[in-house]
């Protein structure tokens, strides 16, 4: 009976196996990033509802034995949750999301990371994918108008050329606004453009000072921190990316022919417009003369068409990565042509990026990373706005026609017996050629006498006759020879190398060791020959050849502790110390009388030692500095942090070597309490504030805190010393304190987010230089006296309008306002006014002073032009020097002066700066299947430029051609009573807008099916077109090229931020057309 039982329940057992057996089988698959394709290994698969599960391999494979009806979940850190219910497939390959939220978790701050939800200091964010979705190849390009508080201003065309990066309020009113650029943890001391934007997987900008205090000294412009994209274990991935760009000036400017010009002066003058009579009267036939010239002048190459002829980009990168389980890689390289929209603009960078990371042991960890680039540039050296000046009638080189219209000229000019003068009056009357005997050195461009004149040779305007007397000539060369006989030429080297070790001391302790240093290598060359200047005299040229070497050594040593207990209390701590030291080493060699080719290797012996000026720079500093951070969050409700550092620098005195910089902020997420209805409209509230103090040394010289002696000899032959400069061993820190208010709001589950930022700043200590009595040898000394402080509003908002499984539209938009004012100036009540050109005029007048914003700019107020009957030189003549204008005597003394404002007893007005009154961004991104649309738009508004483009380019130029000829519209008919003076001297005729509405970027991309692309052996391709710039409306009043472009040349004085807006011959604002391709394998 027992052995039937036993048979009977083993043959009950089998049929049971075997019933299982055919219900149960095994499925396999392979689990990729929808995003990119990439494998992804470690991705967790469980059958739903039970406890048995695998993993993916190395090579994202997996397989499950499963049965029919199973739900398989598929999860991995940063993706979100796939499900898949199991039929009869044997194969399941999976294609995970990427999930937004689980990426902005973590945020990049300094020496560590905090959850976003646990982050109480104003800082902003862009992912990597945000930047490519702009196609550009410089990373500050790619966050225009894409941060709340970040302005970003194209100053210059130039390609290659850095624009300013300014992040909140000016943090001083005599050093730079250059934020602190921190890649992978490493301070470099390069700006933005020694990144290649493909390079990045995310960037944080610390905006308030309690962010950047733990950066001390270095973030008193704020800080950008850089996250590098690493390797990931798995097979080698390859990525390619190139393209071709094609760009153009964005506005042409009205121009008129010659003989439009000499239509329109007739109609003038029969129409009495213009009144000549005076003119006639003193110079009978020279009105007729100089209509004659206009209306016969042979037809030539307009000026703006030979100077912007077209530009074009070449780009390609290339990236490698992958790894072990043990260690990764990350390697690119990429190379960039680019030829201007400006002729002789052109720009060639390579650069090089690799990091590698390997873990050692179950302590251990270690990496190392280089960063490179080398790049070429040449610009145009002379300013855009002589270049433009020439008048239509002159052609850019000689022709047949040209020459013998020229001959021409002359001989009806020598029959008219006149001699007139641009002074009025009858004089002495020059010859088109007289003081010009011309150079004529092989293969250069010197000047020839009308009557040797070639088919082929640059015209200069004096072959039109001298200013006054000719047709529209002046002693200037003429475009061509500005162009073909200067260059300036720049070649740049820059490497950064650093390497880590990390040690696990305990769990959520650990010790990090860094260690690296950075080398930039800077060479300028400027050459100018004969023609290249106004006279075409050896006198003339230049040669200028300056290197600076700038080398950088950091050692950084952190410990880092993080801890949640019970869930509840998240805990961080760090402590670190740090010690730089910089090395700076430079030599300029310049001197005249060059009579050697452009493009011979330069020969300093050819100058001869009278006429060379040699100057050598070497300076070396150290920082020390220790910090340390605590910050504590509980259950996700209760925020604080706070964080200190002390920093020591060897370029202060004895006596002020060491400040400290604290700082300090709290949050609350109101959502997470209990009483939160979560459920209704506002789905997040977070009230932030901070309170931070940061310190700079940008202001300061490497020997500030020490005295110079030079050696002298008295009249009577005595030996003497007397200081070169007075030493301040008191020199401090110039510290900037802020506070900032904070709040976040969500609505509607988070689909759309507000932000919030209000921030006062309180600059102290700034360096001025301050007048003593000359008994100390010198009769001033640089002390901490400036006081300057500032406020602004930040508002960001963003929104998931839609987003389904077709068609997704995200939008962000910021806005920021900035105010300054300066609150103190130690003895001073005001700083020197600048007016760069003196009593030439055409300048601006920059005032400082306390109780106003910095960098004001002030002039006379204009109310007209005035008529040509009523100029205070009659005989300034048409084609020539015309367009004086009226201005207001403000006081009523009959009197104009332009060196004092109103209340002061002069006549000066306040027109504003250039900083904008606000700026804002929009980006709008769009899905549709596998088509992809962005769109980004940066706006400006409320600075000013004072402009004086119009004064020098009256034939060529927008509006000022005819405001200037034409009659007044005021229809006064005398000047009993008016003031008036030359357009150039201190008005407000050339303030002009520098407000802006761009669109800076839209990208139009297709992505190829997956099923296509991994026909050809490839993970991924897309395909895209992209414009730069498609839409950029200027200012109303606005006549010139780049209403962003501002001279910041360090011989002009206009550089710094109190006499910020000058423009004079900027490089134009360019609309670019590009298409590329990218391909992952």
């Amino acid at each position: 009976m027992k052995l039937k039982l036993r048979i009977t329940l083993l043959v009950a057992l089998l049929m049971n196996v075997c019933l299982f057996a055919q219900g149960s089988y095994t499925v396999k698959g392979t689990v990729t990033s929808k995003a990119d394709n990439e494998l992804l290994p470690g991705v967790s698969i469980i059958i739903e509802g039970t406890n048995k599960g695998t993993e993916t391999d190395f090579d994202g494979n997996y397989s499950l034995t499963v049965k029919s009806g199973d739900v398989l979940q598929f999860s991995y850190l940063g993706f979100t949750i796939q499900k898949i219910t199991i039929g009869n497939q044997k194969t399941v390959n999976v294609s995970l999301v990427q999930d937004a939220s689980e990426l902005d978790e973590i945020v990049v701050v300094g020496y560590g990371t905090r959850k976003k939800s646990h982050l109480t200091g104003a800082i902003a964010k862009v992912t990597g994918k945000d930047i490519a979705a702009v196609q550009t190849a410089r990373v500050d390009e790619a966050l225009a108008g894409k941060l709340p508080g970040v302005f970003i201003q194209n100053q210059s065309g130039n390609p290659g050329a850095d624009p300013k990066i300014a992040i909140r309020a000016a943090s001083s009113i005599t050093g730079n606004s250059n934020p602190l650029i921190v890649v992978d943890g490493y301070p470099i001391s390069g700006t933005l453009a020694t990144v290649n934007p493909n390079d990045i997987e995310s960037l944080e900008v610390l905006k308030d000072a309690a962010s950047a205090a733990i950066y001390g000294s270095r973030g008193a412009n704020g800080v950008i921190l850089i996250t590098s994209k690493k390797g990931k274990s798995g097979k080698v991935k390859f990525s390619y990316d190139a393209y071709t760009s094609f760009s153009e000036k964005y506005r042409d400017n009205i121009n008129m022919t010659a003989n439009q010009w000499g239509k329109h002066a007739e109609e003038q003058i029969a129409n009495g417009n213009w009144d000549v009579s005076e003119l006639e009267a003193s110079a009978p036939g020279y009105v007729d003369y100089k209509l004659w010239g206009y209306n016969n002048a042979p037809d030539v190459v307009a000026i703006e068409d030979y100077v912007f002829d077209g530009g074009s980009t070449q780009s390609h990168n290339f990236s490698a990565s992958g790894g072990s389980d043990t260690s990764t890689f990350f390697a690119s390289l990429g190379y960039q042509n680019v030829d201007g929209i400006t002729v002789t603009q052109d720009f060639e960078r390579i650069n090089a990026r690799l990091s590698a990371d390997t873990k050692l042991g179950d302590k251990f960890k270690a990496g190392l990373s280089f960063n490179g680039y080398t790049s070429n540039s040449s610009a145009l050296e002379h300013d855009l706005r002589d270049i433009l000046r020439g008048a239509s009638i002159h052609p850019i080189y000689h022709t047949d026609a040209s020459i013998a219209f020229v001959k021409e000229l002359e001989a009806r000019h020598k029959a008219l017996g006149l001699r007139v003068s641009r002074q009025g009056g009858v004089n002495g009357f020059t010859a088109f050629d007289a003081g010009r005997p011309g150079f004529d050195i092989p293969g250069t461009h010197g000047a020839r006498s009308i009557y040797d004149l070639q088919a082929g040779d640059p015209a200069w305007d004096w072959h039109y006759g001298r200013a006054g007397n000719g047709i529209g000539g002046s002693s200037n060369p003429g475009t061509a020879s500005l162009i073909d006989n200067k260059s300036n030429t720049q070649k740049e080297y820059f490497a950064n190398v650093s390497s880590y070790l990390e040690y696990n001391i305990l769990d959520g302790l650990n010790i990090k060791t860094v260690l690296g240093g950075d080398f930039r290598d800077t060479q300028a060359n400027q050459h100018y020959l004969v023609g290249g200047d106004n006279n075409g005299d050896l006198e003339d040229t230049y040669l200028n050849q300056q290197e600076l070497k700038r080398y950088s050594v950091l050692s950084e040593t952190t410990l880092n502790y993080t801890k949640v207990i019970n869930d509840k209390h998240d805990i961080s701590a760090l402590i670190g110390m740090e010690f730089q030291k910089n090395y700076i080493s430079g030599v300029s060699i310049a001197g005249n009388n060059v009579t050697q080719l452009l493009g011979e290797p330069l020969n300093y012996a050819l100058l001869g030692n009278a006429n060379t000026v040699v100057t050598e720079r070497e300076e070396i500093n150290h920082r020390k500095s220790v910090f340390g951070r605590v910050a504590y969050a509980y259950d996700d409700r209760y925020l604080v942090s706070a964080s200190i550092r002390r920093d020591g620098d060897s370029r202060f005195g004895a006596n002020n070597k060491y400040e400290i910089f604290p700082a300090f902020s709290a949050g609350w997420n109101v959502h997470n309490e209990a009483f939160f209805n979560q459920e209704g409209i506002i789905s997040k509230l977070k009230p932030r504030i901070s309170y931070g103090s940061l310190g700079t040394v940008s202001d300061l010289g490497f020997h500030n805190a020490l005295s110079f002696i030079n050696a002298g000899t008295s009249v009577l032959g005595n030996a003497y010393n007397i200081p070169n400069d007075l030493a301040n061993p008191d020199l401090t820190w110039q510290t900037n304190t802020e506070t900032n208010f904070g709040v976040d709001f969500g609505f509607i589950d988070n689909r759309f987010t507000l932000g919030l930022d209000y921030y006062t700043s309180d600059i102290e200590d700034i360096l001025i230089n301050q007048s003593v009595s000359n008994i100390f040898g010198r009769n001033s000394i640089r002390l901490n006296s400036g006081d300057v402080e500032s406020s602004g509003l930040e508002f960001e908002l963003g929104a998931r309008l839609i987003n389904n499984d077709n068609f997704s539209w995200n939008m962000g938009a910021n806005l920021s306002t900035v105010n300054t004012k300066i609150t103190d100036l130690g003895s001073l009540s005001q700083l020197p006014d600048v007016t760069n050109y003196g009593t030439s005029g055409r300048a601006a007048v920059y005032r400082n002073y306390v109780g106003g914003e910095i960098g004001e700019l002030w002039t006379l107020e204009t109310t007209g032009w005035v008529a040509e009957k009523h100029m205070i030189n009659p005989l300034d003549v048409i084609g020539n020097s015309s367009g004086e204008v009226y201005v207001v005597d403000q006081n009523g003394d009959g009197k104009i002066d332009a060196t004092k404002t109103v209340a002061e007893g002069g006549d000066l007005v306040k027109q504003g700066t250039n900083t904008p009154d606000f700026y804002w961004g929009m980006n709008h991104n769009f899905s549709y299947k596998n088509f992809d649309l962005s769109l980004q738009f940066q706006g400006s508004h409320g600075g000013i430029v004072y402009n004086v483009d119009p004064l020098y380019n009256g034939s060529n130029w927008g509006g000022r051609l005819r405001s200037s000829f034409d009659a007044n519209s005021d229809g006064k008919e005398d000047a009993t009573g008016l003031f008036y003076t030359r357009a150039r001297d201190k008005t407000d005729a050339v303030i002009q807008d520098a407000g802006f509405l761009a669109l800076r970027n839209l990208t139009f991309g297709y992505t190829l099916d997956d099923s296509i692309a991994q026909k050809v052996g490839l993970n991924s391709v897309r395909v895209y077109t992209a414009a730069t710039n498609l839409l950029y409306i200027f200012g109303d009043n606005y006549t010139s090229y780049n209403p962003e472009g501002v001279d910041t040349s360090s011989s002009s004085n206009y550089a710094g931020p109190i006499t910020f807006g000058h423009q004079s011959g900027e490089t134009p604002v360019a609309r670019t057309f590009t298409f590329g391709i990218n391909i992952n394998f």
